[in-house]
């Protein structure tokens, strides 16, 4: 990807953010529901519509692709990551079931599928 891709998603009163920084995404892994692109380092990020109403948290992951909906595309981190930790342990997060697959959007899947 050439720019950063960022959307919003309301949940409840709260407006959140969520991304992947531009980059290169390599197919690493698939599970039942889906194709997981993995990022360099810490390529995923999100934040909520506070102080700087953007992503604030980079975080380890990418981006995930439905296996049932082709054009579906979202942004997917690992679970409690942080910067502190080796982003080699990604696969071994997927074997945990710690990836966490973020809301849909319809802007994020047109920006991002034009990339794939």
């Amino acid at each position: 990807m050439e720019s950063d891709n960022i959307y919003q998603v309301r949940k409840g009163m709260v407006t959140w953010f969520f991304g992947v920084k531009k980059g290169s995404y390599i197919a690493k892994y698939q599970d039942e529901s889906g194709y997981y692109f993995e990022g360099s380092n810490y390529s995923a990020c999100m934040g909520t519509q506070g102080k700087t109403g953007e992503c604030t948290s980079r975080l380890m992951g990418g981006i995930w692709q439905s296996k049932t909906d082709p054009t579906d595309f979202r942004m997917y981190s690992i679970d409690g990551s942080s910067e502190e930790e080796s982003s080699s342990v990604q696969g071994y997060a997927l074997t945990l079931g710690k990836y966490v697959i973020e809301t849909k959007s319809e802007e994020f899947s047109k920006k991002v599928g034009g990339s794939f």
